[in-house]
C-alpha cells in the first residue's frame, strides 16, 4: 500500500488590521481546532475518550458503544479512557492476536454437538508491562465450551505487548465480543463457514506441483484502506484463499486469517478483480486453489 498523505486547510484572515502576533495566534487556534475536528469528529464512539477513569476496576452493568462487530468474528470496545493518539493501534494489535488464536478452534467446535448460536462477551485488563490483569465473562454464549474457547484465545496471548508510552494509564480495560454461528458477511466470508467448500465453476481442483505449473498474475488491483484502520493507523495482513479457474479469474474467495478494522472487506474487494494466466497441466489450463496475502501498510 502506498502511504496516503493528508492535509489541513487553514483559512486566511480577511479582517481589520491586527498585529502579526495577534493574527498568528488566531490563525494557529483555528488550525488546531480544524485538526481536532478532522481527527476526531468521524471516529466511532468506542475510539473516543471514555468518561470512565483509566484505572478503574470493572463496573457492573457498564455500557459502551460497540466498536467493530462482524459475523463469526470478534469485536472490541475500549473501556479505559484514552484517545486514538495515545492508544495508537494497540487495541487492534491485541485483537488480531486474539482472532488468530480463536479462529482455528472454530472448525473443531462446529463439529461438536454443543455448537450453537450465541455470543460470549469477556472483559479483561492489560497491565502496563503487558501482563494479563482481571478477566471475567460478562455474557455467556450458553455453552461452556464456546465460552472457554473465547477465554483461552485471550489468556493464551499473555504477556501482551507493553502498553504504548503515550497511554497515561497503568492498565487498559477492553471488552471483547465473540460471535458464534452468526450469518456470514457476504463481503468477507470466512473459509470455515458453511457452503464454502463448493466450487461450481470447476468440478476438479488441482494443487500446484506434480506436473501442475502455477498460475501467474496478470493484473492485481491495490486495495483501498478502510477509514477506521486509517484513523487508528492500523497496519496488518489479510490471508485469503481462492480458486484461479481455467479462464484466469480469481473466484470462490474467502478469508483464512482476518485482520479486522474493515481491512478484510477491502482486501476481498480487491482480489476479486485480480486476473491470472491459469495454471496448466500438460499444457492445458486447469483450476487450482491458492492462498494470497494482502498487506496493508501506511508507511
Amino acid at each position: 500500500m502506498r502511504r496516503s498523505w493528508g492535509g489541513t486547510w487553514c483559512p486566511s484572515e480577511l479582517r481589520p488590521f491586527r498585529s502579526p502576533h495577534e493574527r498568528g495566534k488566531k490563525l494557529l487556534k483555528r488550525c488546531l481546532r480544524l485538526v481536532y475536528i478532522v481527527l476526531f469528529a468521524g471516529l466511532p464512539l468506542w475510539a473516543q475518550e471514555s468518561s470512565q477513569p483509566a484505572d478503574a476496576s470493572f463496573a457492573a452493568g457498564s455500557t459502551q458503544t460497540v466498536g467493530e462487530r462482524v459475523p463469526n468474528a470478534s469485536g472490541f470496545e475500549v473501556l479505559s479512557r484514552g484517545t486514538p493518539q495515545e492508544l495508537k493501534n494497540y487495541p487492534f494489535r491485541v485483537l488480531a492476536g486474539v482472532r488468530n488464536r480463536w479462529y482455528p478452534q472454530l472448525a473443531e467446535l462446529k463439529k461438536s454437538a454443543n455448537w450453537k448460536r450465541g455470543t460470549t462477551v469477556i472483559e479483561f485488563a492489560i497491565n502496563r508491562d503487558g501482563s494479563l490483569g482481571e478477566m471475567r465473562t460478562v455474557e455467556s454464549a450458553g455453552e461452556a465450551s464456546l465460552d472457554a474457547a473465547a477465554s483461552q484465545a485471550i489468556s493464551s496471548g499473555a504477556p501482551f505487548p507493553i502498553l504504548p508510552d503515550t497511554y497515561p494509564g497503568q492498565t487498559l480495560r477492553l471488552r471483547y465480543h465473540f460471535g458464534y454461528d452468526q450469518p456470514l458477511s457476504p463481503e468477507a466470508p470466512l473459509c470455515n463457514g458453511p457452503n464454502l467448500g463448493a466450487h461450481a465453476a470447476d468440478a476438479v481442483l488441482h494443487k500446484v506441483g506434480n506436473g501442475v505449473a502455477p498460475p501467474h498474475p496478470i493484473s492485481s488491483t491495490d486495495p483501498e484502506y478502510s477509514e477506521m484502520a486509517r484513523k487508528m493507523k492500523y497496519q496488518s495482513r489479510v490471508r485469503i484463499a481462492g480458486t484461479v479457474d481455467r479462464q484466469g479469474a480469481f473466484t470462490d474467495v474467502c478469508v483464512l486469517v482476518p485482520a479486522g478494522g474493515g481491512l478484510d472487506e477491502k482486501a476481498m474487494a480487491a482480489v476479486r478483480t485480480w486476473r491470472f494466466e491459469p495454471a496448466t497441466l500438460g499444457g492445458e489450463p486447469v483450476a487450482v486453489r491458492i492462498h494470497v496475502e494482502v498487506d496493508f501498510r501506511l508507511y
